[in-house]
């Protein structure tokens, strides 16, 4: 599949939106349309049979015990945050609000972009990071369509950076504990579309540096 800004921007956002929370009504509806489930095949995604013919009550309810066994707990759960995963030489990781935490706050900021009000989770939280570069494509994708070249190349090493400093570097390893830990297909699949979508960012972000 060929990537433009306009679709990168585009699985970006819909990686923010399933790792943020329990996917609802209207988000199952979208899955399951024909159109968005070809796309999702595209990207090499296979949800299985079960997931489009089963009763819509009953699967969300599955998807929403799922999500929380993941990610809030209780139990042996996995704390989808960079400061909780990404070893740092001074120590300062293993735990909320951590030093990761504070500089991905920093970065963001800097940029002139802004957490939402309603938004009440950890900069760093993997949903997070994923809507940040999210933004930034689509402001490069605005940039190039008003014909401002210095600024979408500033945006592209704005992104570049962050995935490189941050997402990448501690956003792979998630998605294999992920893959590990769910017991249905959907956060298996799209943990893996993940990995597989920020190895590919990490392989382009080495192609440009050698040019």
């Amino acid at each position: 599949m060929e990537k433009t800004d306009s679709n990168v921007a585009g699985i970006y956002g819909l990686l923010a939106t399933f790792f943020a929370r329990e996917i609802d009504l209207k988000q199952l509806e979208m899955l399951r349309n024909p159109e968005f489930r070809d796309l999702l095949e595209t990207l090499g995604v296979n949800l299985g049979d079960d997931f489009f013919k089963r009763d819509a009550t009953l699967l969300l309810e599955d998807l929403a015990v799922e999500f929380a066994t993941l990610f809030i707990g209780p139990g042996n759960f996995i704390s989808p945050h960079e400061s909780v995963h990404r070893p740092r030489d001074d120590g300062d990781y293993g735990k909320l609000w951590g030093a990761d935490t504070v500089a991905v706050k920093k970065f963001i900021e800097a940029t002139g972009l802004a957490y939402r009000p309603e938004f009440g989770g950890m900069p760093d939280h993997i949903a997070a990071e994923f809507e940040f570069v999210q933004k930034i494509e689509e402001r490069m994708e605005t940039a190039r369509s008003d014909g401002d070249q210095d600024l979408a190349e500033n945006l592209k090493s704005i992104k570049n950076r962050f995935l490189t400093e941050h997402l990448l570097a501690w956003g792979p390893g998630l998605m294999d504990k992920i893959m590990t830990n769910a017991t249905l297909p959907f956060y298996r699949e799209i943990a893996a579309l993940a990995k597989n979508f920020l190895q590919q960012e990490g392989e382009l972000i080495q192609q440009q540096a050698v040019k």
